[in-house]
């Protein structure tokens, strides 16, 4: 599915939950296999998905790069439309994102927001980023291979 709507919700409490990495999105409109078992396993009801609004400003910007504004801005409007939950950053996300970086200087921000997040939702964070490393911290990543 590249252009249509990605689902609606319905699914059990005992699902898989998964942290949404924007590059795995656009790995998934570009085809990558691994990514689409992922983002059709949201599709078909079978498992949860996250991903931080300002996020899909990267996402955004990556989509109009490789497909035009027009197609990216269909494909924005079907994420919007999707079962994939768009979370706010609030000042409980700042606060739980803002303690695990001060624990980790070196990690990016994004690192740290995403990793709140599936402390939150109890999720795997999905990622084709292979140099996001969390050995010290109790969280699930399945990094999406993009060769």
């Amino acid at each position: 599915m590249v252009d249509g709507v990605l689902g609606v919700m319905g699914m059990t409490m005992s699902s898989q939950a998964y942290i949404i990495d924007p590059t795995v999105l656009l790995l998934y409109f570009i085809g990558n296999e691994d990514a689409k078992s992922v983002v059709e396993s949201i599709i078909e009801e079978h498992a949860y998905g996250y991903i931080l609004e300002p996020m899909l400003v990267e996402l955004f910007q990556k989509m109009v790069e490789y497909f035009g504004y027009t197609v990216a801005s269909s494909r924005l409007e079907a994420i919007k439309n999707s079962n994939i939950r768009l979370i706010n950053v609030d000042f409980e996300l700042i606060r739980d994102a803002g303690r695990i970086k001060a624990s980790n200087p070196s990690m990016p921000m994004v690192y740290a927001y995403m990793i709140a997040l599936a402390r939150k939702f109890n999720a795997t964070i999905v990622t084709a980023d292979t140099r996001f490393r969390v050995s010290s911290i109790n969280i699930k990543i399945e990094y999406i291979n993009i060769e």
